[in-house]
């Protein structure tokens, strides 16, 4: 497989790329692990050369070399490449370093990272400088998954008790023993304990990683297919530009409801109601929710181009793997359907680790309002758009690492050794021979995969051959169950943010319109389920523009939820610090100091609807007037003159008897 090597068959004394890192000095101590790569370039991890307590690193290092041939292990210097220092961030991204030796290396081997989709109990090895071994210590694990603390990071744990990670492994070169292609670099370990067992596994900063934070790296010593192609994803500057997937909250507060009903609920301004996707006589695409830029539908207030949020979503939740989508999915993206286009390549990009700014684990669940994907939830897309099966395969052999010289031509490779991959597949039915190619493609679901498949006509020879091939004669049904189960969500969360709303507008204005769209897509529901069509790839195009419209009217409903629980939230934050404040001068007999401004904030906030903006603003008045009148010295200058003593019943009588006379 791949470089025809068994995946215990390795010969690790030609991995001299392999290097140590000292600290100069009389001690000249282990700091940890490297990798040489081209142009004496040395790959490490920050917090190996990090000066203790400090966010800097050391002003040189000492890189020894214990391949090198007789024994040869002196050390040259080298000093951090500028532009080349990502220390540990508080949400552990980074920690990576790039270091320039001062001279030509003793060794004539150096390291290319190799791009490889992360796969489960793949066997890895790597070499680590604990104290005391001066020749390094080998060790074996198995790939388990992204973990750690971000999505940068990769599990691996210790094949045996005798492979644990020590200190000092950190910056290793993993290299995976079946094609022996460096993958990554350790980057930890972890060792605890629960219920009396012992737990220990590390973590690798792959590839994907390694060449999103360092450009030298990604320009010079990389390889590998990039899991997701420059025709499938966004530059950074575009990236940065989508005003996100989801509608800003605040548009909800700045856009008035078009014809909004007595409640106060109604489609935002810039939406009409769904169009029917399942109308013959609408040959427009998407239903204007899940498309809001479409011709048919009035512009959105933001004047830049937004993705599809429906279909973000929707994409996300398959990404993900959730428990209502099937392995293989097929969906619709036309070209001159842009937002759809647009959201197809963002969400993408996101889901590429290399690509994807994101750090952290991110979840599409309901009230969270995410629509982005985890970073490296996606292993593989191709665009298959005018290419023959041969091109095809030769891609996806490449970004499964099966690429290489083999006795068996490449689509007999992948129908044997393919990977267990999440892929999307765009432009099936523009393919040089798109029937060739779906058969191609099921191979991947054949061998564990799950697939996608990304469509740009309504009707075609590829569509039918997938529908026969690679989806259950009960998909129709159980995709409609799906669809209708997403509705009732959406008429919950609707009903929901309604009964919220009717809270709030006693005490909080302006509050946000609620969408009612569950009743007209129950219709479209029930009109599908009527559908004479049943069994034609047709009411497969249906579907999936109802489903990513019931996403976007979702979308809607829980942004409008969660801006009105958050207003009644700081409605009650803002009273519960007005009544706290007031209680504490009252017991310290001040109640009058700041009695002006105590009365403007009660006013807002218990005289009918205010806006919030306005309230915080009186209420951090009064605050602030508060602490100052309640500070010790404050406090003491401001307490009431002490009364004489009382001089007894005796002295008060003559006092009395000497101011009558």
């Amino acid at each position: 497989m791949g470089a025809s090597r068994g995946e215990n068959n390795f010969r690790t004394d030609q991995e001299t790329w392999r290097v140590r890192l000292r600290l100069p000095g009389p001690r000249e101590q282990v700091l940890g692990a490297g990798v040489l790569l081209g142009d004496g370039l040395v790959l490490t991890c920050a917090h190996v050369i990090r000066i203790p307590d400090t966010d800097d690193h050391q002003p040189f290092v000492t890189v020894e070399f214990p391949g090198a041939g007789g024994g040869d292990t002196a050390g040259l210097r080298a000093v951090v490449v500028p532009g080349h220092w990502v220390p540990r961030a508080d949400d552990h991204s980074g920690d990576l370093a790039l270091l320039q030796l001062s001279g030509p290396p003793p060794v004539t081997a150096y390291a290319t990272l190799h791009r490889m989709p992360t796969i489960w109990n793949r066997r890895v090895h790597f070499a680590g400088y604990p104290s005391r071994i001066t020749g390094g210590k080998w060790a074996e694990a198995l790939i388990k998954g992204p973990g750690g603390p971000g999505d940068e990071w990769v599990q691996i744990d210790p094949v045996t008790e005798t492979d644990t990670l020590m200190r000092r492994f950190s910056g290793a070169g993993v290299v995976d023993n079946r094609t022996g292609r460096v993958i990554g670099i350790v980057v930890s370990k972890l060792d605890s304990e629960r219920e009396g067992a012992r737990h220990r596994h590390g973590y690798m900063i792959p590839t994907g990683t390694v060449v999103k934070h360092l450009d030298l790296v990604r320009e010079r010593c990389v390889s590998g297919r990039r899991p997701v192609p420059a025709t499938l994803s966004v530059d950074p500057a575009t990236l940065a530009a989508v005003p996100g997937l989801l509608a800003a909250e605040a548009d909800l507060l700045t856009t008035a409801p078009a014809a909004p009903t007595t409640d106060g609920t109604g489609p935002p301004a810039g939406h009409t109601g769904p169009t029917d996707p399942t109308d013959a006589t609408d040959h427009t695409g998407p239903a204007s929710l899940a498309s809001p830029n479409h011709p048919t539908s009035p512009a959105r207030p933001h004047s830049r181009r937004a993705p599809d949020p429906g279909f973000a979503r929707w994409l996300t939740r398959w990404l993900a793997g959730e428990d209502d989508l099937a392995d293989v999915e097929i969906t619709f993206v036309r070209d001159e359907d842009l937002d759809a286009a647009l959201a197809l390549r963002t969400t993408l990009t996101l889901a590429d680790r290399e690509q994807s700014p994101r750090t952290s684990v991110a979840a599409s669940g309901p009230g969270r309002g995410v629509t982005a994907p985890r970073a490296g939830s996606l292993d593989l897309a191709v665009d298959v758009s005018g290419k023959s099966p041969a091109q095809i395969a030769e891609e996806i052999a490449e970004g499964m690492a099966l690429d290489g010289p083999g006795l068996l031509p490449m689509p007999a490779r992948i129908a044997a050794d393919a990977l267990p991959l999440t892929t999307v597949a765009r432009g099936v039915d523009d393919a040089l021979q798109p029937l060739e190619t779906v058969e191609l493609l099921n191979t991947l679901v054949r061998r564990g995969g799950r697939l996608l498949l990304v469509f740009r006509q309504h009707e075609s020879p590829a569509l039918r051959r997938t529908y026969e091939l690679l989806l259950d004669p009960s998909r129709p049904r159980l995709w409609l169950d799906r669809v209708g189960r997403r509705i009732r969500a959406l008429a919950r969360t609707e009903e929901s943010a309604r009964e919220l709303r009717r809270r709030a507008a006693t005490c909080v204005t302006p509050l946000p319109a609620v969408p009612r769209y569950a009743p007209d897509l129950e219709l479209k529901a029930a009109r599908l389920e009527a559908d004479p069509q049943r069994g034609a790839t047709g009411f497969l195009v249906k579907l999936s523009y109802v489903e990513r419209t019931v996403e976007t009217a979702l979308l809607e409903a829980e942004a409008a939820h969660r801006l009105l629980a958050r207003q009644l939230a700081r409605h009650q934050d803002l009273r519960g610090l007005l009544d706290g404040h007031q209680a504490r001068l009252a017991a310290h007999g001040l109640t009058e100091t700041a009695a002006s401004a105590h009365q403007e904030a009660q006013r807002l906030l218990t005289g009918g609807p205010c806006e919030l903006r306005v309230a915080e603003a009186a209420v951090d008045r009064f605050v602030r007037e508060a602490r100052a009148a309640l500070a010790p010295g404050a406090r003491a200058a401001d307490r009431p003159a002490e009364p004489a003593p009382d001089p007894g019943p005796a002295a008060t009588a003559a006092t009395t008897a000497e101011g009558d006379r």
